[in-house]
């Protein structure tokens, strides 16, 4: 199901850059927003370009929106939305010239894209589909983490086969407004709120915790929980009178949390709140790095390298994170995954270091991006519910074929199944969807003990090599405590 609703409105580029009417303000009343000025952003929102265009936030009128150029496929990610209370994904659309595109939710199952039909350039187009059609296909609309923008869906797969998609050109643009999934009002009259039965809090984990919830309404079929808690909603919906779990991700181990629930009605009358309180299972702190002569690429210890972060490139979901004081990064519905970060020269090193808390067994692999074909090793099996040490060898990445004089990027995927010659890429195993963990520490070291108690003011020898305390090579001009040769010096 579809509508497209046209205002008109001029397009000029050039020196004079390009009007456009107002982003389109939404008037849905039962709504969850995913991008909008309008609405609010979803939790952990952001656009990816998935090396599918360029992106950028402009402004219209005073109101922000995102244009993507170059256009091949573009996506974005967000801390997974239940979709299924709702009839529509609506979207408001300012294509800079007539083209089509299909809007893929990324949902854990095979990739299920609908056609949006023509689009008229120099207007907004607001695209209206439907989240039942979705799910008939086989989008699991309840666990939406992602939305995927391609050109076109050439062919339909069966239930629990991916659609064939087209991608565009390279040379298409367009400015997105709004991304909602909104319900129709209902249309009786109803002044009573709805009735919370039950309310306990289950499961809880390091990281997430579930409500087991029922709420009765008079007149509502479907009752719609929203659970409140340090500046985040988590929602659900259920049948009025039924059981239903509402699910909150995203938590920090170890720490007390209290929860406002309340429950509506389709008319948006609202229960009076349920405060509930409960602690998340703690986390042993993140490991330690190990002594010796290190470069950092994550670790809440040694700092992160020049220009690092994480980046789902469409693989899953990710989210900063607060260990006993220090930053982690978990990693959630997991496919692939990645970080980028200013090139590091891995070769003076003797192994790739990895603190990762698996929230179940699993297993991983690690792949440095370096500018040659992929090269993995596998981690082998990982222990859920502890810290898991992984140590990997940079030599033998380096006699596999990587370029390990030029990390730029660690790429994080289930497993190696095939291994390439020297100039060929490996073959991996991307994870189910289903699977999380969280990331510690990623570093570069060669063993040996940095323990050192004597420090003596003298001149150290410029020609040989010199590290800080945290483990990273420093420069002759650089001044204050440094490591050489096993001993620490001050440079003044």
């Amino acid at each position: 199901m579809k509508k497209i609703t046209i205002l008109v409105v001029a397009l000029f580029m050039g020196i004079a850059a390009y009007a456009q009417t107002a982003v389109p303000v939404p008037t849905a009343t039962i709504y969850k927003s995913v991008y909008s000025a309008a609405l609010g952003n979803a939790e952990g929102f952001a656009f990816d370009s998935w090396g599918g265009g360029n992106g950028e936030v402009i402004s219209i009128e005073g109101t922000e929106a995102y244009k993507i150029s170059n256009f091949r496929y573009f996506g974005s990610g967000f801390v997974s939305i239940d979709a299924t209370p709702y009839d529509f994904l609506a979207l408001d659309i300012y294509p800079l010239q007539d083209m089509t595109l299909a809007i893929v939710p990324i949902t854990g199952r095979p990739e299920k894209g609908m056609n949006t039909g023509n689009l008229t350039g120099g207007q907004w187009n607001h695209i209206e589909l439907s989240v039942p059609t979705y799910t008939e296909r086989g989008a699991n609309m309840a666990n939406v983490y992602q939305i995927k923008f391609v050109s076109k869906v050439v062919a339909e797969g069966g239930y629990d086969q991916y659609d064939g998609f087209e991608n565009g050109d390279g040379t298409k643009s367009f400015i997105v407004g709004n991304i909602y999934f909104y319900k129709e009002k209902a249309q009786y009259q109803d002044d009573e709120a709805p009735v919370i039965v039950t309310a306990e809090v289950t499961n809880i984990t390091s990281t997430s915790a579930e409500i087991k919830v029922k709420a009765t309404d008079n007149l509502s079929p479907k009752v719609y929980f929203a659970a409140a808690t340090n500046g985040k909603t988590y929602t659900l919906t259920a049948d009025s009178g039924v059981d239903g779990t509402l699910k909150i991700n995203g938590l920090d181990p170890g720490t007390d949390y209290t929860v406002s629930l309340t429950a509506s009605d389709e008319s948006d009358n609202v229960s009076q709140p349920t405060v509930l309180n409960f602690t998340t299972i703690d986390i042993p702190e993140i490991p330690k790095p190990n002594p010796g002569e290190k470069v950092t690429v994550f670790s809440p210890y040694l700092g992160n390298a020049d220009g690092f972060f994480f980046d789902s490139w469409g693989g899953g979901t990710g989210a900063d994170l607060t260990i006993h004081g220090k930053d982690a990064y978990q990693i959630s519905n997991f496919q692939w995954f990645g970080s980028m970060f200013a090139a590091v020269d891995a070769t003076p090193y003797e192994r790739l270091h990895l603190d990762i808390y698996p929230m179940q067994d699993m297993t991983l692999a690690i792949v440095p991006i370096t500018g040659r074909p992929e090269k993995g090793l596998n981690t082998g099996d990982l222990t859920g519910g502890q810290w898991n040490q992984i140590e990997l060898s940079v030599p033998t990445y380096t006699a596999r074929g990587a370029n390990m004089a030029n990390v730029y990027q660690i790429k994080f995927v289930s497993k190696v199944v095939n291994e390439g010659g020297y100039d060929a890429v490996d073959g991996f195993a991307n994870g189910d969807g289903t699977e999380s963990f969280i990331v510690g520490n990623i570093y570069f070291y060669t063993p040996g003990t940095t323990g050192i108690t004597d420090v003596t003011a003298v001149t150290v020898d410029p020609a040989q090599p010199m590290y800080n305390p945290l483990g990273q090579r420093v420069s002759e001009a650089y001044k204050g405590i440094v490591i050489q040769n096993g001993k620490k010096f001050i440079r003044f």
